[in-house]
């Protein structure tokens, strides 16, 4: 005989959660498939499972075990973690599923059925335009079908059954609310999305087990038919952008009013002390301005959803081999969009705000706050989440991937690239690199790459080549002062202070592990520029054609001394000046220069 589920506590809730998150996980990519409204960019279901994620990590931490306690934290994984469109709504859902819990340590069907009445008033609040035949439609109907089914109900499997129901016939009408999608031939990916939550909810209530879930054939069914060029491409606000504010009486209309004007599908979810916002808009930084004057903006996130759009209206046969690389990587902008390289960027604290490199913040803006701010400056690698929602994109579009980053000897960015691979494992062949190396140096690694890919290289001889170019590629920085070194910890104090005191100034470079090593010291700024040229003259004259990127820390003219003295003796007049990426600017500091040299070594 079937025991029946009386009521709802907190551990059940976690592990519906747990349920919930792995069916989205497991459908993720179908729905990226289906993603057509508000914008063709295909990442619904990466940002529903991102979404998911942040919440289940806050609910396996959570300390607590009563439901109202469980509900705070699981609404505060979803406020730090949501993405995009879908994420914003699911976490404002859970917002008011938390109010809804009002303090109880369970909730029986009627009582639950309240509080899921409420979370769906308080999403739909969220969005200043809220459209029928979107997820808020399926809340909506799933919220009002518990109420009415409720009523008496001691049965926790009953109700749950009934009001699935329901809401797989809301998702199926989707189309006839909003004909993006009934051109496209789709449901809304949102509300199919919020259906498997309350699929993997569902399951576990029936069977108390967290199922492993395999793609069903209805949703082939739905997408047998997509017609991805009936949708239209006219993207109006190209950025969807969002931020995480914090303060004291945060005003959500107020802040609603200010931002009603950059752009469309603005939501705004959380309450008084924290805020996320989302908005597509074509100012971003108009966006995190405005929420700066209301509280502290604690996240920042920017992404060009034209670019998502033309990636997935590309309807070629897979392409053979994708490039990615980090933020550290530094190469002229052009290389980067002529070759189609993918870039995932580490992350930059500045004080308590953390950006995304060269996303959202640039090299100059960095250097301009390292000369200037007393802030701390850090950089740190980017979550795995990142890598993955890369690769899932690449999955679908190429055959192969080479991924090539930072020296793991400095970073830990290569790591998060190898947990995101394995993901994928069972799908393509993903090879991962460890340059050791960084800025110019891995620049000039990745170019080689690209080129060789172009040339139509296999994977196997790519990476054969590319293990040649990491083990002769060379970078010489010229540091002028050890300033930066001691900030950042790299130099201790006493040593730098005396140094300082002496004039003393090294030469870095990365040895054959991609660690940072002194290769020389000289007194005087001018005499540690000349050793620095010296060293890359003299290991460039033992190579084949040897390859040079320069870059610099707000040390222009030094940069072009450098590129003048090379380009005489090897008569090379496209020799790339950069600025140097804030991985490498944060420890030389302002005024460094440094040279990268690629090449064959000279047979003997």
């Amino acid at each position: 005989m079937r025991i029946k589920i009386r009521y709802i506590d907190g551990a059940r809730l976690k592990r519906s959660i747990l349920a919930s998150a792995g069916r989205i996980s497991e459908m993720q990519e179908m729905l990226n498939d289906i993603n057509v409204f508000p914008v063709a960019d295909a990442d619904t279901g990466t940002n529903m499972a991102m979404t998911m994620q942040s919440i289940v990590e806050s609910a396996q931490a959570c300390p607590y075990s009563t439901l109202s306690d469980v509900c705070a934290c699981i609404s505060d994984g979803a406020l730090t973690g949501a993405r995009g469109n879908s994420g914003a709504i699911l976490a404002q859902f859970f917002q008011g599923l938390s109010e809804g819990a009002g303090g109880r340590e369970r909730l029986s069907p009627e009582e639950f059925a309240d509080a899921v009445a409420l979370a769906a008033k308080r999403a739909r609040e969220a969005l200043a335009n809220p459209r029928e035949g979107t997820i808020l439609t399926v809340m909506q109907d799933w919220a009002d079908s518990l109420k009415e089914q409720a009523i008496g109900k001691e049965d926790f499997t009953e109700l749950f059954g009934d009001a699935l129901r329901r809401a797989r016939e809301s998702l199926a009408d989707t189309p006839n609310k909003l004909k993006v999608l009934s051109r496209a031939g789709v449901v809304d990916a949102g509300a199919q999305g919020f259906v498997h939550l309350l699929e993997g909810l569902s399951d576990f209530i029936n069977s108390g087990k967290i199922a492993a879930y395999r793609a069903k054939s209805h949703m082939f069914d739905k997408i047998r038919h997509f017609h991805f060029n009936k949708v239209d491409d006219v993207i109006h606000f190209r950025y969807c952008s969002e931020c995480l504010l914090q303060g004291e009486g945060i005003d959500k209309k107020e802040l609603q009013q200010k931002l009603s004007l950059l752009g469309d599908s603005l939501i705004i979810v959380g309450n008084a002390r924290k805020v996320r916002v989302h908005i597509h808009t074509n100012e971003p930084q108009a966006l995190f301005d405005l929420a700066a004057t209301m509280g502290t903006v604690l996240q920042t996130k920017i992404e060009d959803m034209q670019k998502q759009h033309d990636e997935a209206l590309d309807q070629a046969p897979r392409k053979g081999i994708a490039l990615v690389t980090d933020s550290t990587c530094d190469m002229p902008q052009e290389l980067f969009d002529k070759y189609n390289i993918h870039v995932v960027p580490v992350v930059i604290q500045i004080g308590e705000k953390s950006y995304q490199d060269r996303v959202e913040i640039s090299a100059q803006d960095f250097y301009r706050i390292l000369e200037t701010d007393s802030q701390r400056l850090t950089t740190s690698q980017p979550p795995v989440a990142s890598f993955l929602k890369v690769y899932s994109r690449l999955v679908e579009q190429y055959e192969s991937v080479i991924s090539i980053h930072i020296s793991e000897a400095l970073s830990g960015t290569i790591n998060g690239a190898r947990i995101a691979a394995r993901e994928y494992a069972d799908k393509m062949n993903i090879e991962v690199i460890n340059s050791r190396s960084t800025s110019a140096g891995l620049g000039l690694i990745v170019h080689e790459a690209a080129q060789l890919i172009e040339a139509g290289w296999s994977f196997a001889e790519l990476k054969d080549k590319i293990g040649a170019c990491v083990q002769s590629v060379r970078i010489f920085v010229s540091i002028p002062t050890l300033k930066y070194m001691i900030r950042s910890g790299r130099v201790r104090k006493p040593k730098g202070f005396l140094a300082t005191l002496l004039q003393i100034k090294p030469v870095i470079g990365l040895d054959a592990e991609g660690k940072a090593v002194e290769l020389a010291k000289v007194i005087g700024k001018k005499r540690v520029a000349e050793k620095t040229l010296e060293l890359a003259l003299a290991y460039a004259r033992q190579l084949m054609r040897p390859k040079f990127i320069i870059v610099h820390m707000m040390a222009q003219e030094q940069a072009e001394k450098f590129r003048r003295f090379i380009a005489a003796e090897y008569s090379q007049q496209d020799i790339p000046v950069l600025e140097a990426s804030p991985a490498l600017g944060l420890h030389a500091g302002v005024g460094a220069a440094a040279i990268a040299v690629l090449g064959e070594p000279v047979a003997v």
